[in-house]
């Protein structure tokens, strides 16, 4: 039988459908969370400044293509695809989900699920402990698309504090992903 911890998020939710109550469907879902979390780090990091089809167009871009009716002409549905080329239905289900939290509970479950624990011969910016994390969350959470002072939610004081609201929201959240889960079966 595949690992949980291998399983891709559709292969996660099929499980999920099939498990009955018990710790390996609750490891599932923790999987399933764990997975979209990610998904929505790697997009606000990354993916989301990419800014796909919104490029400045250079005025002499079409110099010396003739006159032809179809020079020039935009492909709109290549224009839409590559903008949304990132977007996925996994990406979007993560944003709906933490829309339903608190500032404090969002921002405490993706800094929290942004801090890796360090892996030896690995390097990654994100690779940190929690109290590491709470020490630069006003930079990750800029990283994360939070304007410092933009949204009236206290700093966390320590690692705990983070962890102790980060914890409420994945709770809330699980019940969430549950709800996703048998309203696609």
């Amino acid at each position: 039988m595949q690992r949980i911890e291998d399983m891709g998020l559709a292969e996660t939710f099929r499980l999920i459908e099939k498990l009955p109550e018990g710790v390996r469907r609750q490891q599932a879902l923790a999987h399933a969370l764990d997975e979209l979390l990610e998904e929505e780090i790697e997009y606000r990091t990354g993916l989301r400044h990419q800014n796909a089809g919104w490029h400045q167009v250079s005025s002499v871009g079409g110099m010396g293509e003739g006159r032809g009716e179809c020079t020039g002409l935009v492909d709109h549905v290549g224009k839409a695809a590559e903008r949304y080329q990132q977007e996925s239905q996994w990406r979007t289900m993560a944003a709906a989900l933490l829309s339903r939290l608190t500032d404090r509970q969002r921002m405490a479950v993706l800094l929290a699920a942004y801090a890796i624990p360090p892996v030896q011969h690995c390097q990654s910016p994100r690779m940190m402990t929690q109290s590491q994390a709470v020490a630069a969350q006003v930079a990750i959470l800029a990283r994360l698309g939070w304007v410092p002072g933009a949204v009236k939610v206290e700093p966390f004081k320590s690692a705990k504090s983070m962890q102790c609201a980060a914890s409420r929201g994945r709770e809330s959240l699980l019940h969430m992903v549950l709800s996703q889960a048998e309203m696609a079966a």
